[in-house]
């Protein structure tokens, strides 16, 4: 399966929604493309959530560790797992794992959207500063953005 196009805007509004609220896993399996198949959604929805966590832009408050490297893994392997389990299962075992955490913004997704004035730009505009400067995360902590999938979901169920 190859992956999509870098959906930037799409990012970008959904970094702005985490600089307002905390939300589980399965809300990023909306709003990445207008696509209606259920596996793009899911591979979109586990890649994007583990480069944003991996570029320390998100994290999950309720995993404690006593370091940030400790805390960071786990998280990520959160996010592996969930290749694992179907959002869009009709099987509430498979899609109650899209629920076990709230991730949240971290000070570097706040500093990105303040610094590139994402709050204010208009619904719709894309900001090639970040689209820029996320790239540049991405590339920096060995997740960028390629034609395949970072973490290939399992739909073999």
């Amino acid at each position: 399966m190859s992956a999509p196009e870098y959906p930037a805007l799409e990012i970008q509004d959904w970094l702005r929604v985490f600089c307002y609220d905390s939300y589980c896993a399965d809300a990023m399996t909306s709003g990445l493309t207008n696509s209606k198949g259920a596996t793009l959604r899911w591979q979109l929805a586990v890649d994007t959530l583990y480069r944003l966590l991996a570029s320390d832009l998100l994290y999950i408050p309720a995993l404690i560790a006593d370091d940030s490297s400790t805390m960071k893994s786990a998280a990520l392997d959160y996010i592996k797992s969930l290749a694992h389990h179907n959002p869009f299962s009709s099987d509430i075992k498979e899609t109650s794992h899209w629920y076990l955490w709230d991730i949240s913004a971290k000070d570097r997704c706040h500093s990105l959207i303040e610094k590139y004035g994402i709050r204010d730009l208009p619904q719709g505009e894309l900001s090639q500063g970040l689209v820029a400067a996320l790239h540049g995360l991405f590339a920096e902590n060995q997740v960028a953005w390629s034609d395949y999938p970072l973490i290939a979901i399992n739909t073999d169920q």
